[in-house]
């Protein structure tokens, strides 16, 4: 018969044990727990933000319906509708900064005159050889006439997008985390630079009947909202942003999902060389794998996007869509 300190010290023992086993399972289990927990939540809130963003999008065409497809004016309200997902947000918005809204009314003047000063070289042109090809022989004048208004319609369109170029790289959207971009109407469908805004009531001729089909095209904003979305949650943000660029690469990742390998056959408990993605893909992407890759001043961000479509309620404006 076992004696009594005998037994108390293998009881002792058992306990000692179970106490060991659950320390490990817990230093196993509860990593990986706050992992997934913390992807979680950072999905979730990216499934806010993409919500948040096709409200965006309907907000802005709203407005740009009313106030002639002015991409500023959507812009702002795509903005204001993303406030729930980052207050930071207004930074971003013209409203709240009245040195980038006098910025953007310069550029849209700039716009605007540059299109006036080439339709009007234009038209002294046209008038000036009108006199030339008068004092040619009345068989030839037609002729004459369709080559030169070739002539001058490619020179004007070659010389209005240059200056428009110009103007737009000068102010430039490299820094924006929330565009607008007029998918319908078309800079084409103005007609070339002598004409400033479609007018809705020119779509139909004398007797009332529509001129043709493009009028469906021509009185519908269509527009897409690009937000960068800035992931906040630690661990989940550098998880997911790096499996989304490598998903818009093509590179496959090995490895423990804490370390993540471009080399098969790593299991990310070795020191091994962190994933670089660096120069590959779109400039986006690229543009998005380096801010995640600046140490402590390091963002992680990935585009969300929406479209929408609405019947204009107004003429839009070309110096709105001309900019880029």
């Amino acid at each position: 018969m076992l004696s009594k300190p005998f037994v108390n010290t293998r009881l002792r023992l058992r306990l000692a044990c179970k106490k060991g086993q659950a320390l490990i399972e817990s230093a196993i289990v509860i990593p990986l727990m706050t992992f997934v927990i913390l992807g979680v939540l950072q999905l979730a809130m990216v499934q806010h933000a993409r919500l948040m963003t096709e409200y965006a999008a309907f907000n802005a065409a709203r407005a740009g319906i009313v106030w002639n497809a002015d991409r500023f004016v959507m812009e702002n309200a795509a903005i204001l509708s993303l406030l729930p997902t980052y207050e930071g947000l207004i930074s971003e918005s013209s409203a709240g900064d009245p040195m980038k809204m006098l910025v953007q009314t310069i550029q849209r003047a700039l716009i605007y005159q540059v299109h006036r000063r080439v339709s009007d070289f234009s038209n002294l042109i046209r008038t000036g050889t009108n006199v030339l090809i008068a004092t040619l022989p009345t068989n030839i004048q037609g002729g004459a006439s369709s080559f030169r208004d070739a002539v001058l319609g490619a020179a004007e369109n070659i010389a209005d997008t240059g200056l428009r170029g110009i103007i737009n790289s000068i102010f430039g959207d490299d820094g924006k985390v929330v565009t607008v971009d007029i998918i319908s109407p078309k800079i084409g469908d103005f007609g070339g630079v002598h004409s400033t805004e479609i007018d809705f009531d020119a779509l139909r001729d004398e007797s009332g009947a529509l001129a043709d089909d493009s009028w469906r095209d021509k009185t519908r904003l269509s527009i897409q909202v690009t937000y960068l979305y800035t992931m906040r949650i630690p661990f989940a943000n550098r998880i997911i942003h790096t499996a989304f660029i490598a998903g818009q690469v093509g590179q496959e990742l090995y490895g423990a999902v804490w370390n993540p390998q471009m080399t098969a056959g790593e299991t990310g408990f070795r020191s091994v060389s962190p994933v670089n993605l660096a120069g590959r893909g779109s400039a986006l992407t690229q543009k998005l794998w380096s801010a995640a890759n600046k140490g402590e001043n390091s963002v992680f961000m990935i585009p969300l996007r929406a479209t929408y479509t609405m019947r204009m309620q107004s003429n839009p404006y070309r110096k709105a869509v001309a900019i880029f």
